[in-house]
């Protein structure tokens, strides 16, 4: 999922959950992975894959922190932009591997998150979120790991009510 206009697809060969380097994983993956976790622990879900809501919120946060990290460190960014274009994909690896769910599986429940993202992105369903995940930028940017941690969470719960009640207008 590169960028906000998702023309990567998201596929589990393309890219090892643990090729980002731990600066950026501490920047950009670490903290929407685990706020997404908690929130769909909170809402009843053992497991953050069974979640598709709490699952498109974290593409949703992984994706745009990326593009944030692009724009604020370009020089860094460009050295490993095809890793920075797939954290979303790794992150989405990553709680597939953690289920561990067989390798078909995780690639199918890629495609179906791709396309699931694809529209609810289409749509500007997930616009709730951003004000959250460029706050949670700005402390994250400052090292105010808790800030941060409580801006994403408070994306993540946006991005899932408003998920949930589009769900509802359409069905």
């Amino acid at each position: 999922m590169s960028s906000n206009d998702n023309d990567t697809p998201l596929d589990p060969e393309s890219v090892h959950p643990d090729a980002l380097d731990p600066a950026t994983y501490h920047r950009v993956v670490g903290p929407a992975l685990q706020a997404a976790a908690e929130t769909a622990a909170k809402r009843g879900h053992k497991y953050l894959f069974d979640d598709m809501p709490a699952m498109l919120a974290l593409v949703d946060m992984v994706t745009r922190l990326a593009d944030l990290y692009r724009e604020h460190y370009p020089e860094v960014a460009t050295d490993k932009a095809d890793l920075i274009d797939r954290a979303a994909t790794a992150a989405c690896v990553m709680v597939f591997q953690e289920a561990e769910l067989p390798p078909d599986a995780i690639g199918q429940c890629l495609a179906a998150l791709e396309t699931a993202y694809g529209q609810v992105n289409e749509q500007a369903v997930l616009d709730p979120g951003v004000r959250y995940i460029a706050m949670a930028w700005s402390h994250l940017d400052d090292d105010e790991r808790k800030d941060a941690h409580h801006c994403l969470t408070q994306a993540c719960e946006h991005i899932i009510a408003a998920i949930e009640t589009w769900q509802s207008e359409i069905h």
